[in-house]
């Protein structure tokens, strides 16, 4: 999420990027209910159910629990549908990277048994929505309230002055939504960040589109209590630092005039994993 990050929560809009990274679930009839889960380094995760669901063996009994959960909400909602089969899902990313492993899981169990994915996402996860949304999007889109708006492009002339750089601190997301819960926040909180969001993808102009950065920075920054990622570790950076997600962790978003000068500064700093634009948004 570029723009809307807790306020969303309330209702406000908000601009999501769909990634080139994702998973893929593999469905085959098996005697048993056996799910295995995929990262670049190998399985990570393994339960089995027998007919009714009940764990009867796991490497991680807090994930088990989760997807026992979705799997009896898929049971209620569909009980035609046969879930006594061997699941394989593959992700093509580093799962601590904070890029979508629950959203893409919701999407595609979705996608498999019909269940709509708000309905899963609000007995497992929790959250806006915005991320499941992205996960069958082909641009950008405008999200709000649980359902997107419209897609969109965004000019060349701002993406290809972007870079994203993991700041390798993951955030539990579902901890971070409770916290915030609990703060106020006004409409006019929410009329701002809307007028934000409408400026950013009307304009063609990078340093436009970095004033609504900055401006969204200091909004959010003021509701959640939390510094300013630039102040904080990148105050001598010439262009804009925005926080991305649930802040003070994951990846971040750096706007440039030059990638390479841009990759030098951050790999000086220690942070070395980092993407452009094409790299990795759809």
């Amino acid at each position: 999420m570029l723009f809307g990050e807790y306020l969303v929560l309330k209702g406000a809009d908000c601009l999501a990027f769909p990634l080139k990274f994702g998973q893929e679930l593999t469905v085959t009839h098996a005697e048993k209910l056996i799910w295995e889960s995929y990262s670049k380094h190998g399985m990570w995760f393994t339960v089995t159910m027998d007919n009714e669901l009940n764990i009867l063996d796991t490497n991680d009994t807090k994930v088990a629990e989760i997807l026992r959960d979705l799997l009896l909400i898929i049971r209620k909602e569909k009980p035609a549908l046969n879930l006594i089969n061997e699941y394989k899902a593959v992700a093509n990313f580093e799962l601590n990277w904070g890029l979508g492993s629950s959203s893409t899981l919701i999407s595609l169990l979705s996608q498999w048994s019909g269940v709509d994915a708000n309905t899963l996402l609000k007995a497992s996860f929790g959250g806006s929505g915005y991320d499941v949304a992205c996960a069958t999007a082909k641009d950008a889109i405008l999200y709000a309230n649980g359902k997107t708006k419209k897609e969109i492009q965004i000019p060349s002339s701002i993406t290809e002055n972007m870079l994203f750089i993991y700041l390798g601190q993951k955030q539990n997301s579902r901890e971070e939504i409770k916290r915030f819960n609990g703060t106020e926040v006004t409409a006019s909180d929410v009329e701002a960040l809307n007028a934000i969001v409408q400026t950013s993808i009307q304009t063609q102009d990078i340093e436009v589109f970095e004033h609504q950065l900055n401006d969204s920075e200091n909004i959010v920054s003021r509701i959640i209590g939390s510094e300013k990622l630039k102040d904080r570790l990148f105050s001598d950076y010439e262009y804009s630092i925005k926080s991305l997600g649930a802040w003070g962790g994951d990846f971040f978003l750096a706007t440039c005039r030059d990638i390479d000068k841009a990759k030098a500064y951050f790999t000086s700093k220690g942070y070395e994993i980092m993407f452009t634009y094409k790299e990795l948004i759809k």
